[in-house]
């Protein structure tokens, strides 16, 4: 067969793109190592988190906790591990996304497109970016799993479908709305002959025999933790009266808003895209992706309604409409996309990327000049010093406040952060400390809030009021005036007793 110089020139996209992709999250690494010091809400529940390898945790599956435990391993406990991990899931998505797409797509260009577009998604590009765990994970997850089964379609080989088994435990050990990813991909392959050679294969078998073996320790955690698994599912109702109409109203509002404005840039770049008719060749990867998004909207209006959900979040649809850029651009044919329209939509992708790159910067290192801080201005670096300097070394970290505790944690690597209503000091070895520091944010509560004053008299029989309270004003990074207040109570914890000589 002969290779034509568009051809090649089509081939040579691949390793580009992928150098680019990699050049642009390890500038986000180097940018959060840099800027700050702290954490954000999300990444200092992990740091909180990860000091332990459990079965189970909170309400959110564990995987994420577990990498993060031992990328803190690898490591040690900074900006670093916690960057690297979301910054390399993040990657690996728009990566999974580019292959996915060029199996449905055929070409290269197209591929890219609608991989680069997941950054003109602000939930994606942006969020993602700036404080989510769990949810970067899922994304990862299905996208890997998307491109998993269409190479099944072409090749049923047994290492595929052991690939498919990791995968499926992973995004299910992920967050619980794979499930819902999970069942739109089997509507899907079941509505063709090729999907259903790979369905009814007896090596399906060995993917669920994989994903059993990768899930079973979580499941048994589940049953044995309902309160815990459940105790979430407030979030999906605001008011349950007349749910039958206001959760599919939220359900589109909230589509909308996650896809603006990829749809937007898309009419002005590609308009043929919109045409109701769209591109005319109907093979199975294209009738694949059709079908997907058909079945998608069935089940997320079946579940609102069934489900009695009446608030939809954003961040909840990011495992199931990652796919929308890859459907879009299976509406082009590959005449539309000229080279012209091809550069000018990475131009824009690029002012985005820019631009999330800046904003990152400027909502840290500006607040002198935006006049708003946020978690990542908390100057925790210096809050250890002064706590070094009252007297704090090692020992447990006690608050009210995961963000706090989390922090603390990673400024203090040789301590145990605790805060009383996940209910870990159970697993703590009360032998390794003398003292322990109680911390608080201070700024509209200045005395001990009584829910950490009843845990530390009930588990530690700690009498708070015969010790003084160290007030910690200190400014924000980056900022003029603003000031930051935390409380710091230090206290002493009982040494056991030593056994005497010979004791038994």
């Amino acid at each position: 067969m002969k290779i034509t110089t568009d051809q090649k020139d089509q081939k040579n996209l691949t390793l580009p793109f992928l150098l680019v992709l990699c050049g642009y999250f390890a500038l986000h690494i180097a940018l959060r190592v840099t800027i700050s010091g702290s954490l954000d809400y999300d990444e200092a529940e992990q740091a909180l988190l990860s000091q332990w390898l459990l079965a189970g945790y909170t309400e959110q599956p564990p995987l994420y906790t577990w990498i993060q435990h031992f990328l803190f391993t690898l490591f040690g406990k900074n900006v670093f591990a916690v960057s690297l991990l979301k910054n390399g899931l993040l990657l690996l998505t728009y990566i999974c996304v580019f292959f996915a797409g060029r199996e449905i797509l055929g070409d290269d260009r197209p591929a890219i497109l609608a991989a680069v577009s997941l950054l003109l998604i602000p939930q994606i590009g942006w969020e993602s970016q700036r404080d989510m765990t769990h949810t970067t994970l899922v994304v990862f997850a299905a996208a890997a799993t998307l491109w998993q089964v269409l190479r099944l379609v072409k090749n049923q080989r047994l290492m595929n479908y052991c690939t498919l088994g990791l995968l499926l435990g992973t995004g299910f050990l992920a967050k619980a709305n794979f499930a819902l990813f999970i069942l739109v991909l089997l509507l899907t392959l079941s509505c063709f002959a090729e999907g259903r050679k790979v369905l009814f294969s007896r090596k399906i078998l060995i993917s669920l025999l994989i994903t059993v073996a990768f899930t079973g320790t979580y499941v048994l955690w589940m049953v044995g933790n309902q309160d815990i698994v459940f105790s979430a599912t407030y979030k999906f109702k605001r008011a349950v009266e007349n749910s039958w109409h206001k959760g599919p109203i939220s359900l589109i509002s909230t589509i909308f808003q996650f896809l603006t404005p990829l749809w937007l840039i898309c009419l002005c770049v590609f308009p043929a895209g919109f045409n109701p008719k769209g591109n005319s060749e109907s093979g199975f990867h294209r009738r694949f992706i059709n079908r997907y998004l058909f079945f998608l909207l069935i089940v997320l209006f079946t579940a609102v309604i069934v489900g009695k959900v009446t608030y939809v979040k954003d961040r909840w649809l990011q495992p199931l409409l990652f796919v929308v850029p890859i459907f879009f651009f299976a509406r082009l044919s590959l005449v539309s996309i000229t080279e012209s329209r091809f550069k000018l939509f990475l131009r824009i992708v690029a002012v985005a990327a820019l631009a999330i790159y800046l904003v990152f910067t400027i909502r840290v290192a500006g607040a002198s000049f935006t006049g708003r801080v946020c978690r990542l201005n908390y100057p925790f670096t210096i809050v250890a010093d002064e706590m070094r300097r009252l007297g704090f070394t090692n020992g447990l970290i006690i608050s009210d406040d995961r963000f706090v505790a989390g922090n603390l944690h990673v400024q203090f690597p040789g301590s145990t952060a605790l805060i009383p209503k996940y209910h870990f000091e159970t697993l703590v070895d009360n032998t390794r400390y003398s003292q322990a520091a109680v911390v608080w944010q201070a700024a509209q509560l200045s005395e001990i809030p009584a829910d950490l004053q009843n845990f530390l008299e009930t588990t530690y029989k700690l009498q708070v009021t015969d010790y003084p309270v160290h007030y910690l004003e200190l400014p924000y990074l980056f900022a003029n005036s603003q000031t930051v207040t935390l409380a710091v109570l230090l206290l002493p914890l009982a040494t056991p007793q030593k056994p005497a000589l010979g004791a038994p």
